[in-house]
Protein backbone atom coordinates (compact mmCIF):
# COMPACT_ATOMS: atom_id res chain seq x y z
CA UNK A 1 0.00 0.00 0.00
CA UNK A 2 1.00 3.63 -0.36
CA UNK A 3 3.44 4.76 2.33
CA UNK A 4 1.62 6.30 5.25
CA UNK A 5 2.46 9.93 4.73
CA UNK A 6 -0.56 11.70 6.22
CA UNK A 7 -0.90 15.22 4.91
CA UNK A 8 -2.36 17.45 7.59
CA UNK A 9 -4.47 20.56 7.25
CA UNK A 10 -2.89 23.73 8.56
CA UNK A 11 -4.84 26.49 10.27
CA UNK A 12 -6.82 28.85 8.06
CA UNK A 13 -5.38 32.31 7.69
CA UNK A 14 -6.32 34.69 10.49
CA UNK A 15 -8.31 36.84 8.10
CA UNK A 16 -10.82 34.05 7.54
CA UNK A 17 -11.62 31.81 10.49
CA UNK A 18 -13.76 28.74 9.82
CA UNK A 19 -15.12 26.27 12.33
CA UNK A 20 -14.03 22.76 11.37
CA UNK A 21 -15.62 19.46 12.39
CA UNK A 22 -13.38 16.35 12.31
CA UNK A 23 -14.62 12.78 11.91
CA UNK A 24 -12.41 9.66 12.00
CA UNK A 25 -13.45 6.43 10.27
CA UNK A 26 -13.67 3.88 11.66
CA UNK A 27 -13.52 5.04 15.28
CA UNK A 28 -10.27 3.67 16.80
CA UNK A 29 -10.84 0.38 18.62
CA UNK A 30 -8.84 -2.77 19.49
CA UNK A 31 -10.80 -4.68 16.83
CA UNK A 32 -10.05 -2.25 14.02
CA UNK A 33 -7.58 -3.45 11.41
CA UNK A 34 -4.75 -1.10 10.53
CA UNK A 35 -5.51 -0.96 6.82
CA UNK A 36 -8.89 0.65 7.40
CA UNK A 37 -7.69 3.33 9.84
CA UNK A 38 -6.60 6.89 9.07
CA UNK A 39 -9.62 7.96 7.06
CA UNK A 40 -10.43 11.47 8.26
CA UNK A 41 -13.14 13.83 7.09
CA UNK A 42 -13.07 17.51 7.98
CA UNK A 43 -16.18 19.62 7.35
CA UNK A 44 -16.25 23.43 7.25
CA UNK A 45 -18.85 26.20 7.45
CA UNK A 46 -20.50 24.65 10.53
CA UNK A 47 -21.52 21.54 8.65
CA UNK A 48 -22.03 18.29 10.58
CA UNK A 49 -22.77 14.64 9.93
CA UNK A 50 -25.70 12.92 11.61
CA UNK A 51 -25.25 9.55 13.30
CA UNK A 52 -26.90 7.81 10.32
CA UNK A 53 -24.63 9.63 7.84
CA UNK A 54 -21.56 8.66 9.84
CA UNK A 55 -22.74 5.04 9.86
CA UNK A 56 -23.26 5.15 6.09
CA UNK A 57 -19.72 6.42 5.53
CA UNK A 58 -18.32 3.78 7.87
CA UNK A 59 -20.13 1.06 5.91
CA UNK A 60 -19.00 2.57 2.60
CA UNK A 61 -15.33 2.44 3.64
CA UNK A 62 -15.60 -1.14 4.88
CA UNK A 63 -17.41 -2.18 1.71
CA UNK A 64 -14.62 -0.72 -0.43
CA UNK A 65 -11.90 -2.67 1.39
CA UNK A 66 -13.94 -5.88 1.51
CA UNK A 67 -14.88 -5.72 -2.17
CA UNK A 68 -11.23 -5.30 -3.22
CA UNK A 69 -9.85 -7.90 -0.77
CA UNK A 70 -8.28 -10.62 -2.91
CA UNK A 71 -7.61 -12.79 0.15
CA UNK A 72 -11.37 -13.16 0.61
CA UNK A 73 -12.58 -15.77 -1.90
CA UNK A 74 -16.12 -14.38 -1.79
CA UNK A 75 -15.22 -10.74 -2.52
CA UNK A 76 -16.44 -9.29 -5.82
CA UNK A 77 -12.87 -8.91 -7.11
CA UNK A 78 -11.89 -12.47 -6.16
CA UNK A 79 -14.97 -13.92 -7.82
CA UNK A 80 -14.32 -12.34 -11.23
CA UNK A 81 -10.61 -13.26 -10.98
CA UNK A 82 -11.64 -16.90 -10.49
CA UNK A 83 -14.12 -16.96 -13.38
CA UNK A 84 -12.43 -14.42 -15.72
CA UNK A 85 -15.76 -12.68 -16.12
CA UNK A 86 -18.63 -11.33 -14.08
CA UNK A 87 -20.86 -8.45 -13.13
CA UNK A 88 -19.45 -5.84 -10.77
CA UNK A 89 -20.79 -3.11 -8.49
CA UNK A 90 -21.13 0.06 -10.54
CA UNK A 91 -18.30 1.87 -8.71
CA UNK A 92 -15.84 -1.02 -9.21
CA UNK A 93 -16.80 -1.49 -12.86
CA UNK A 94 -16.16 2.24 -13.36
CA UNK A 95 -12.80 2.03 -11.56
CA UNK A 96 -11.56 -0.89 -13.67
CA UNK A 97 -12.74 0.80 -16.84
CA UNK A 98 -10.98 4.05 -15.90
CA UNK A 99 -7.83 2.10 -15.09
CA UNK A 100 -8.03 0.51 -18.54
CA UNK A 101 -8.34 3.99 -20.04
CA UNK A 102 -5.06 4.88 -18.31
CA UNK A 103 -3.60 1.55 -19.45
CA UNK A 104 -4.26 2.53 -23.06
CA UNK A 105 -3.25 6.17 -22.59
CA UNK A 106 0.12 5.19 -21.08
CA UNK A 107 0.76 2.19 -23.37
CA UNK A 108 0.56 -0.26 -20.48
CA UNK A 109 2.61 1.74 -18.00
CA UNK A 110 -0.36 2.03 -15.63
CA UNK A 111 -2.33 -1.14 -15.01
CA UNK A 112 -4.78 -2.77 -12.59
CA UNK A 113 -4.20 -6.14 -14.34
CA UNK A 114 -1.11 -7.25 -12.40
CA UNK A 115 -2.60 -9.35 -9.60
CA UNK A 116 -0.39 -12.34 -10.49
CA UNK A 117 2.67 -10.07 -10.42
CA UNK A 118 1.79 -8.74 -6.95
CA UNK A 119 1.15 -12.30 -5.74
CA UNK A 120 4.63 -13.28 -6.97
CA UNK A 121 6.18 -10.37 -5.05
CA UNK A 122 4.15 -11.27 -1.95
CA UNK A 123 5.44 -14.86 -2.08
CA UNK A 124 8.99 -13.52 -2.44
CA UNK A 125 8.54 -11.28 0.62
CA UNK A 126 7.24 -14.32 2.52
CA UNK A 127 10.41 -16.24 1.60
CA UNK A 128 8.73 -18.79 -0.68
CA UNK A 129 11.12 -18.25 -3.62
CA UNK A 130 13.96 -16.10 -4.90
CA UNK A 131 13.26 -13.03 -7.00
CA UNK A 132 13.66 -13.46 -10.77
CA UNK A 133 13.67 -10.37 -12.94
CA UNK A 134 12.87 -12.52 -15.97
CA UNK A 135 9.78 -13.92 -14.24
CA UNK A 136 8.41 -10.53 -13.17
CA UNK A 137 8.85 -9.25 -16.71
CA UNK A 138 7.00 -12.31 -18.03
CA UNK A 139 4.12 -11.84 -15.59
CA UNK A 140 3.80 -8.16 -16.49
CA UNK A 141 3.93 -8.93 -20.20
CA UNK A 142 1.30 -11.69 -20.30
CA UNK A 143 -1.10 -9.48 -18.37
CA UNK A 144 -0.34 -6.52 -20.63
CA UNK A 145 -1.14 -8.30 -23.91
CA UNK A 146 -4.30 -10.11 -22.72
CA UNK A 147 -7.69 -8.95 -23.97
CA UNK A 148 -10.44 -7.28 -21.93
CA UNK A 149 -14.05 -6.76 -23.01
CA UNK A 150 -16.50 -4.47 -21.24
CA UNK A 151 -20.15 -5.36 -21.74
CA UNK A 152 -23.52 -3.92 -20.80
CA UNK A 153 -24.86 -3.96 -17.25
CA UNK A 154 -21.43 -3.52 -15.58
CA UNK A 155 -20.06 -6.86 -16.78
CA UNK A 156 -16.50 -7.59 -17.87
CA UNK A 157 -14.78 -10.57 -19.51
CA UNK A 158 -11.03 -11.06 -19.89
CA UNK A 159 -8.30 -13.54 -20.72
CA UNK A 160 -6.94 -15.79 -17.97
CA UNK A 161 -3.47 -14.16 -17.57
CA UNK A 162 -5.21 -11.12 -16.07
CA UNK A 163 -5.83 -10.96 -12.33
CA UNK A 164 -7.31 -7.63 -11.27
CA UNK A 165 -5.60 -6.02 -8.30
CA UNK A 166 -6.51 -2.53 -7.06
CA UNK A 167 -4.83 -2.82 -3.66
CA UNK A 168 -2.55 0.15 -4.40
CA UNK A 169 -5.60 2.31 -5.00
CA UNK A 170 -8.04 1.14 -2.32
CA UNK A 171 -7.71 4.27 -0.19
CA UNK A 172 -8.19 6.55 -3.18
CA UNK A 173 -11.31 4.69 -4.31
CA UNK A 174 -12.71 4.91 -0.78
CA UNK A 175 -12.02 8.66 -0.78
CA UNK A 176 -13.86 9.06 -4.09
CA UNK A 177 -16.88 7.15 -2.81
CA UNK A 178 -16.91 9.32 0.32
CA UNK A 179 -16.71 12.49 -1.79
CA UNK A 180 -19.64 11.33 -3.94
CA UNK A 181 -21.68 10.55 -0.82
CA UNK A 182 -20.94 13.94 0.76
CA UNK A 183 -22.05 15.65 -2.43
CA UNK A 184 -25.28 13.62 -2.45
CA UNK A 185 -26.19 14.87 1.06
CA UNK A 186 -25.37 18.48 0.14
CA UNK A 187 -22.15 18.83 2.13
CA UNK A 188 -20.62 21.99 0.69
CA UNK A 189 -16.93 21.93 1.63
CA UNK A 190 -14.87 19.07 2.95
CA UNK A 191 -11.44 17.57 3.25
CA UNK A 192 -10.73 13.83 3.14
CA UNK A 193 -7.44 12.24 4.19
CA UNK A 194 -6.79 8.52 3.81
CA UNK A 195 -3.45 6.69 4.15
CA UNK A 196 -1.09 9.09 2.43
CA UNK A 197 -3.78 10.31 0.08
CA UNK A 198 -5.13 13.82 0.55
CA UNK A 199 -8.33 15.03 -0.99
CA UNK A 200 -9.67 18.54 -0.68
CA UNK A 201 -12.71 19.72 -2.57
CA UNK A 202 -15.25 22.49 -2.25
CA UNK A 203 -17.97 24.19 -4.24
CA UNK A 204 -17.38 27.36 -2.22
CA UNK A 205 -14.02 28.32 -3.71
CA UNK A 206 -11.54 27.19 -1.06
CA UNK A 207 -7.98 26.92 -2.37
CA UNK A 208 -5.01 24.87 -1.26
CA UNK A 209 -1.33 24.67 -2.00
CA UNK A 210 1.11 21.78 -1.79
CA UNK A 211 4.24 22.34 0.30
CA UNK A 212 6.63 19.46 -0.15
CA UNK A 213 9.11 20.51 2.55
CA UNK A 214 6.41 20.29 5.19
CA UNK A 215 4.73 17.24 3.62
CA UNK A 216 1.50 19.15 3.98
CA UNK A 217 -1.33 20.72 2.12
CA UNK A 218 -1.91 24.16 3.57
CA UNK A 219 -5.32 25.76 3.56
CA UNK A 220 -4.63 29.34 2.60
CA UNK A 221 -8.11 30.73 2.94
CA UNK A 222 -10.85 31.68 0.56
CA UNK A 223 -9.76 32.74 -2.91
CA UNK A 224 -12.20 34.48 -5.20
CA UNK A 225 -10.58 33.02 -8.31
CA UNK A 226 -10.13 29.47 -7.03
CA UNK A 227 -11.42 26.63 -9.15
CA UNK A 228 -14.65 25.37 -7.60
CA UNK A 229 -14.44 21.84 -8.99
CA UNK A 230 -13.29 19.08 -6.61
CA UNK A 231 -9.56 18.40 -6.70
CA UNK A 232 -7.32 15.75 -5.19
CA UNK A 233 -3.65 15.67 -4.36
CA UNK A 234 -1.80 12.37 -4.03
CA UNK A 235 1.73 12.00 -2.69
CA UNK A 236 4.34 9.23 -3.09
CA UNK A 237 7.95 9.26 -1.87
CA UNK A 238 9.23 6.07 -3.52
CA UNK A 239 12.70 5.76 -2.03
CA UNK A 240 11.27 5.41 1.49
CA UNK A 241 8.52 3.01 0.44
CA UNK A 242 8.72 -0.82 0.40
CA UNK A 243 7.82 -2.21 -3.00
CA UNK A 244 5.33 -4.48 -1.29
CA UNK A 245 4.27 -4.81 2.33
CA UNK A 246 1.80 -6.94 4.25
CA UNK A 247 0.53 -6.62 7.81
CA UNK A 248 3.53 -8.68 8.95
CA UNK A 249 6.28 -8.34 6.33
CA UNK A 250 7.77 -5.71 4.01
CA UNK A 251 10.21 -6.06 1.14
CA UNK A 252 13.73 -4.71 1.56
CA UNK A 253 13.49 -3.31 -1.95
CA UNK A 254 12.22 0.27 -2.12
CA UNK A 255 10.27 2.03 -4.82
CA UNK A 256 7.08 1.82 -6.82
CA UNK A 257 6.47 -1.31 -8.86
CA UNK A 258 6.56 -0.50 -12.56
CA UNK A 259 3.38 -1.88 -14.11
CA UNK A 260 5.07 -2.37 -17.47
CA UNK A 261 8.06 -4.52 -16.47
CA UNK A 262 7.28 -5.63 -12.90
CA UNK A 263 10.44 -4.13 -11.40
CA UNK A 264 10.66 -1.39 -8.75
CA UNK A 265 11.62 2.13 -9.70
CA UNK A 266 12.21 5.18 -7.52
CA UNK A 267 12.93 8.08 -9.83
CA UNK A 268 10.83 10.82 -8.24
CA UNK A 269 8.80 11.96 -5.32
CA UNK A 270 5.48 12.64 -7.01
CA UNK A 271 2.81 15.13 -6.00
CA UNK A 272 -0.08 14.74 -8.43
CA UNK A 273 -3.35 16.61 -8.82
CA UNK A 274 -6.51 15.43 -10.55
CA UNK A 275 -10.27 15.91 -10.40
CA UNK A 276 -10.66 12.74 -8.33
CA UNK A 277 -8.58 10.70 -5.92
CA UNK A 278 -8.28 7.57 -8.05
CA UNK A 279 -6.80 9.36 -11.04
CA UNK A 280 -4.48 11.39 -8.81
CA UNK A 281 -3.01 8.16 -7.42
CA UNK A 282 -2.80 6.54 -10.87
CA UNK A 283 -0.82 9.58 -12.02
CA UNK A 284 1.44 9.48 -8.94
CA UNK A 285 2.32 5.82 -9.59
CA UNK A 286 3.06 6.47 -13.25
CA UNK A 287 5.15 9.56 -12.52
CA UNK A 288 7.25 7.97 -9.77
CA UNK A 289 8.56 5.36 -12.21
CA UNK A 290 9.03 7.30 -15.46
CA UNK A 291 11.24 10.13 -16.62
CA UNK A 292 10.14 13.69 -15.96
CA UNK A 293 9.71 14.29 -19.68
CA UNK A 294 7.40 11.27 -20.04
CA UNK A 295 5.30 12.30 -17.05
CA UNK A 296 5.08 15.97 -18.01
CA UNK A 297 4.22 15.07 -21.59
CA UNK A 298 1.21 13.13 -20.34
CA UNK A 299 0.12 15.81 -17.87
CA UNK A 300 0.58 18.85 -20.08
CA UNK A 301 -1.65 17.19 -22.69
CA UNK A 302 -4.44 16.84 -20.09
CA UNK A 303 -5.59 20.17 -18.55
CA UNK A 304 -7.40 18.38 -15.70
CA UNK A 305 -4.06 17.03 -14.37
CA UNK A 306 -1.14 18.73 -12.63
CA UNK A 307 2.15 17.35 -11.37
CA UNK A 308 5.21 18.21 -9.32
CA UNK A 309 8.25 15.91 -9.26
CA UNK A 310 11.29 16.09 -6.98
CA UNK A 311 14.34 13.89 -7.43
CA UNK A 312 16.65 12.67 -4.68
CA UNK A 313 18.90 15.71 -5.15
CA UNK A 314 15.99 18.11 -4.63
CA UNK A 315 15.68 19.06 -8.30
CA UNK A 316 12.09 20.13 -9.05
CA UNK A 317 9.99 19.63 -12.18
CA UNK A 318 6.46 21.00 -12.47
CA UNK A 319 3.77 20.75 -15.11
CA UNK A 320 2.44 23.86 -16.81
CA UNK A 321 -0.73 23.60 -14.69
CA UNK A 322 0.68 22.89 -11.23
CA UNK A 323 0.95 26.35 -9.70
CA UNK A 324 -2.48 27.45 -10.88
CA UNK A 325 -4.13 24.23 -9.67
CA UNK A 326 -2.54 24.29 -6.21
CA UNK A 327 -2.68 27.95 -5.25
CA UNK A 328 -5.80 29.23 -6.99
CA UNK A 329 -3.72 31.97 -8.58
CA UNK A 330 -0.55 31.49 -10.59
CA UNK A 331 1.83 33.67 -8.61
CA UNK A 332 4.47 33.50 -11.34
CA UNK A 333 2.05 34.97 -13.86
CA UNK A 334 0.87 37.57 -11.35
CA UNK A 335 4.46 38.70 -10.83
CA UNK A 336 5.20 38.73 -14.57
CA UNK A 337 7.75 35.91 -14.27
CA UNK A 338 6.01 33.18 -16.28
CA UNK A 339 7.57 32.77 -19.71
CA UNK A 340 6.43 30.90 -22.79
CA UNK A 341 9.17 29.49 -25.03
CA UNK A 342 8.40 28.19 -28.52
CA UNK A 343 11.06 26.43 -30.58
CA UNK A 344 10.47 25.28 -34.15
CA UNK A 345 12.74 22.83 -35.96
CA UNK A 346 13.19 22.73 -39.74
CA UNK A 347 11.65 20.02 -41.89
CA UNK A 348 14.23 18.13 -43.93
CA UNK A 349 13.23 16.12 -47.02
CA UNK A 350 15.33 13.11 -46.04
CA UNK A 351 14.16 9.49 -46.36
CA UNK A 352 15.98 8.26 -43.25
CA UNK A 353 15.28 11.35 -41.14
CA UNK A 354 15.93 10.77 -37.44
CA UNK A 355 14.62 12.92 -34.63
CA UNK A 356 17.21 15.35 -33.27
CA UNK A 357 18.59 15.51 -29.75
CA UNK A 358 17.51 18.77 -28.13
CA UNK A 359 18.50 20.54 -24.93
CA UNK A 360 16.94 23.72 -23.54
CA UNK A 361 18.10 25.41 -20.35
CA UNK A 362 18.31 28.73 -18.54
CA UNK A 363 21.54 30.06 -17.02
CA UNK A 364 22.63 33.26 -15.33
CA UNK A 365 25.10 35.64 -16.95
CA UNK A 366 28.00 33.53 -15.58
CA UNK A 367 26.66 30.40 -17.28
CA UNK A 368 25.59 28.82 -13.97
CA UNK A 369 22.60 26.54 -14.44
CA UNK A 370 19.30 28.06 -13.28
CA UNK A 371 16.69 25.72 -14.79
CA UNK A 372 16.74 22.66 -17.07
CA UNK A 373 13.70 23.00 -19.32
CA UNK A 374 13.84 20.17 -21.87
CA UNK A 375 16.06 17.28 -22.91
CA UNK A 376 15.12 15.07 -25.85
CA UNK A 377 17.23 11.96 -26.24
CA UNK A 378 18.31 9.10 -23.99
CA UNK A 379 21.50 7.74 -25.55
CA UNK A 380 24.48 9.05 -23.58
CA UNK A 381 26.65 8.82 -26.70
CA UNK A 382 24.45 11.22 -28.64
CA UNK A 383 23.73 13.46 -25.69
CA UNK A 384 27.47 14.10 -25.75
CA UNK A 385 26.99 15.59 -29.23
CA UNK A 386 25.05 18.38 -27.52
CA UNK A 387 28.50 19.66 -26.77
CA UNK A 388 27.71 22.95 -25.05
CA UNK A 389 24.97 21.40 -22.90
CA UNK A 390 27.14 18.41 -22.01
CA UNK A 391 30.14 20.53 -21.06
CA UNK A 392 28.20 23.05 -18.97
CA UNK A 393 25.28 20.98 -17.64
CA UNK A 394 25.09 17.29 -18.53
CA UNK A 395 28.38 15.92 -17.22
CA UNK A 396 27.88 17.78 -13.93
CA UNK A 397 24.29 16.59 -13.49
CA UNK A 398 24.22 12.99 -14.69
CA UNK A 399 20.92 12.36 -12.88
CA UNK A 400 19.26 14.50 -15.54
CA UNK A 401 19.89 11.83 -18.17
CA UNK A 402 18.15 9.08 -16.16
CA UNK A 403 15.34 11.12 -14.68
CA UNK A 404 14.72 13.97 -17.13
CA UNK A 405 15.64 12.85 -20.64
CA UNK A 406 12.85 11.89 -23.02
CA UNK A 407 12.63 10.26 -26.42
CA UNK A 408 13.48 12.15 -29.60
CA UNK A 409 10.47 13.31 -31.65
CA UNK A 410 11.19 13.87 -35.33
CA UNK A 411 10.98 17.63 -35.86
CA UNK A 412 8.02 18.27 -33.52
CA UNK A 413 8.11 21.84 -32.15
CA UNK A 414 8.71 22.47 -28.47
CA UNK A 415 6.35 24.58 -26.40
CA UNK A 416 7.72 25.22 -22.89
CA UNK A 417 6.18 27.21 -20.07
CA UNK A 418 8.61 28.34 -17.37
CA UNK A 419 7.25 29.63 -14.06
CA UNK A 420 10.39 31.62 -13.18
CA UNK A 421 11.59 29.11 -10.59
CA UNK A 422 15.00 27.45 -10.62
CA UNK A 423 15.77 23.72 -10.53
CA UNK A 424 15.09 23.62 -6.78
CA UNK A 425 11.80 25.49 -6.78
CA UNK A 426 13.19 28.91 -5.77
CA UNK A 427 12.62 32.19 -7.61
CA UNK A 428 15.30 32.92 -10.18
CA UNK A 429 16.96 35.91 -8.53
CA UNK A 430 19.30 36.93 -11.32
CA UNK A 431 18.31 40.08 -13.18
CA UNK A 432 20.08 38.90 -16.35
CA UNK A 433 19.35 35.45 -17.71
CA UNK A 434 20.26 33.47 -20.82
CA UNK A 435 18.11 30.97 -22.70
CA UNK A 436 20.19 28.22 -24.33
CA UNK A 437 18.88 25.96 -27.12
CA UNK A 438 21.08 23.26 -28.66
CA UNK A 439 20.08 20.71 -31.31
CA UNK A 440 22.14 17.83 -32.74
CA UNK A 441 20.96 15.25 -35.27
CA UNK A 442 22.42 11.89 -36.22
CA UNK A 443 23.71 12.10 -39.81
CA UNK A 444 22.91 15.81 -39.57
CA UNK A 445 24.29 19.00 -38.12
CA UNK A 446 24.49 20.75 -34.75
CA UNK A 447 23.09 24.17 -33.92
CA UNK A 448 23.30 26.27 -30.78
CA UNK A 449 21.58 29.54 -29.96
CA UNK A 450 21.64 31.63 -26.79
CA UNK A 451 19.33 34.52 -26.06
CA UNK A 452 20.09 36.95 -23.22
CA UNK A 453 16.97 38.42 -21.60
CA UNK A 454 15.49 39.92 -18.47
CA UNK A 455 11.90 39.58 -17.32
CA UNK A 456 11.46 43.31 -17.92
CA UNK A 457 12.70 42.99 -21.51
CA UNK A 458 9.86 40.62 -22.42
CA UNK A 459 7.12 43.25 -22.52
CA UNK A 460 7.24 42.43 -26.23
CA UNK A 461 8.07 38.91 -27.51
CA UNK A 462 11.65 38.19 -28.56
CA UNK A 463 12.00 36.10 -31.73
CA UNK A 464 15.32 34.80 -33.04
CA UNK A 465 15.77 33.09 -36.41
CA UNK A 466 18.07 30.11 -36.10
CA UNK A 467 20.27 28.28 -38.58
CA UNK A 468 20.58 24.68 -39.77
CA UNK A 469 18.91 22.52 -37.09
CA UNK A 470 16.96 25.38 -35.42
CA UNK A 471 14.29 27.27 -37.37
CA UNK A 472 13.18 29.87 -34.80
CA UNK A 473 12.91 30.61 -31.08
CA UNK A 474 10.32 32.89 -29.47
CA UNK A 475 10.21 34.07 -25.84
CA UNK A 476 7.19 35.86 -24.45
CA UNK A 477 5.55 36.63 -21.14
CA UNK A 478 2.48 34.55 -20.39
CA UNK A 479 -0.82 36.37 -19.94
Amino acid sequence: MVGRFLLYLAVFTASYAVKAELYVFPAPSPEATSHTLNTEITLYEEQTLSAIEQKNIDLLIKDTYQTLDKSNATSALSEINQRYEGTLPAWLYSAIKRCEDWFNRTEGNISCRNGALYDYWAEYVQGKHDLSRREVRRLARVARIAEVNFNDHNSVAFASPIQWDLSEFTASLAADRIANYLTSINIRSYHISAQGLETHASNQGFSWQGTVAQEAVIQNGRATDAVSNPSTIAFIRPWQRPVLSTSKLASLEKGVLSHSDGWPSAKFQAISVADNAFEAMLLAHFSATKTAQQAMGLVNANPSLALKLIDENGRVFTSNTYTARTSGKNKAEKNGHAISIDITLPLFDIADYRGPYVSVWISDEKNRLVKSLALRGTSERWLGELRTWWRRVGRKNEGLVDGFAGATKKNAPLHIEWDGLDDFGQSANSSSLILHVEVAREHGGRSYEKIPFTFDSLTSPITVTGTDEIASITLSLMN
